[in-house]
C-alpha cells in the first residue's frame, strides 16, 4: 500500500475515535497526515470511501494475523486459543480502530453493506472451521448456534473493553473465552440439545429460492418413488449448505437428477438459479 495512503488511514482512525466520523473534516485528516487536501482526493474520492478502505485494511490485517497461526499443533483447542489471543492483541495495539467501530454507526449504502457482509462471512468461516477442527463432526448439527455463542463472547468483550477502557492480558482473556466456549459446546453435544438455527437460516449466506426448489424436487421425487434420486437430492442439499461447497459435487448431482423426467424441468430451473448465485458470491468475495 502507498505510504501516504496508509498514513491517512491510520491518522483518520485516530481522529474518528476521538471526534467521531461525522465531525471530522477532510482538511483535519489531511493536516494530521501532513498531506495536502488535493493529495487526499488523489487517494480517496470522499470521506465515505476512506471509511470503506479502513474496514478493508483492518479486515485484511486480521485475516493475515489469524492465518499466520497454522494448524500444526497436536492440540487444536490451543490453536483456537492462540488465534483469539492474536486477535485480542491486534485490537489492543490498534484500539482506535475498535473505538471507531463501536462509536459510529455509519450507513454508507451498498458498498459498505457488501463489505460488512464479507467480513461477517469470513468470521463465520473462521470460527466454524476452528470448532470443527476441535470437536469434529459432533459439533456440525449445532454449528451455527455455537458460532453465534463464540462470536457473542468475543464481540461482547470488545465492546466492554472500549466503553470502559479496560486493560487486559490477551492470552489470559483468550484462554478464559475458549474455556467458556468449550463448556457451552460440550454441554450442547452431551445433552443433544435442540438446534435453534441452521445454516439454511442464514439467508445472506444461502438463498431461499434454492431451498424452495430443492424442497420441490424432494416432493416430486417422493411421488415418483426412485430411491437413487432421493439419495442424490440429499447429497445435493448437504453440499449446497456447506460453507465451502464443491461445485463438482453439485453439478454431478444436478446432472444425475436431470435424467428423471419427473423433476427435469425443476432441475433445469435450479441449475440456472444455482449458477447465478454462485457467480454473484464469487464476485463479492
Amino acid at each position: 500500500m502507498d505510504s501516504k495512503k496508509k498514513r491517512m488511514i491510520e491518522e483518520s482512525i485516530k481522529l474518528f475515535s476521538e471526534k467521531g466520523f461525522h465531525t471530522t473534516s477532510i482538511q483535519e485528516i489531511a493536516n494530521k497526515s501532513e498531506v495536502s487536501k488535493g493529495a487526499f482526493y488523489l487517494h480517496f474520492c470522499s470521506k465515505n470511501e476512506l471509511l470503506v478502505e479502513i474496514y478493508k485494511y483492518y479486515s485484511n490485517v486480521i485475516i493475515e494475523k489469524i492465518s499466520s497461526i497454522k494448524s500444526d499443533t497436536e492440540k487444536p483447542f490451543d490453536q483456537f486459543t492462540e488465534q483469539i489471543a492474536a486477535l485480542l492483541s491486534l485490537f489492543k495495539e490498534h484500539k482506535e480502530y475498535l473505538i471507531m467501530h463501536v462509536r459510529d454507526n455509519v450507513n454508507l449504502g451498498d458498498k459498505m453493506d457488501e463489505l460488512i457482509y464479507n467480513i461477517h462471512k469470513q468470521a463465520y468461516t473462521w470460527i466454524s472451521d476452528q470448532l470443527i477442527h476441535v470437536y469434529g463432526d459432533k459439533v456440525r448439527p449445532y454449528l451455527v448456534d455455537m458460532v453465534i455463542q463464540a462470536d457473542g463472547l468475543i464481540g461482547g468483550y470488545f465492546k466492554w473493553i472500549v466503553i470502559h477502557d479496560l486493560t487486559f492480558d490477551p492470552k489470559q482473556l483468550a484462554q478464559y473465552i475458549t474455556d467458556k466456549i468449550d463448556l457451552i459446546v460440550q454441554k450442547v453435544i452431551t445433552d443433544q440439545q435442540s438446534v435453534i438455527f441452521t445454516y439454511q437460516d442464514l439467508k445472506k449466506f444461502t438463498n431461499p429460492a434454492v431451498h424452495e426448489l430443492i424442497q420441490q424436487v424432494k416432493n416430486q421425487i417422493e411421488r415418483s418413488g426412485q430411491p437413487e434420486d432421493t439419495e442424490a437430492i440429499q447429497v445435493l442439499e448437504e453440499e449446497w449448505n456447506k460453507t465451502e461447497p464443491k461445485n463438482i459435487i453439485i453439478q454431478s448431482m444436478l446432472e444425475r437428477l436431470e435424467l428423471n423426467p419427473a423433476v427435469k424441468e425443476t432441475i433445469q430451473i435450479l441449475k440456472k438459479t444455482a449458477v447465478t448465485i454462485r457467480l454473484r458470491l464469487i464476485k463479492k468475495t
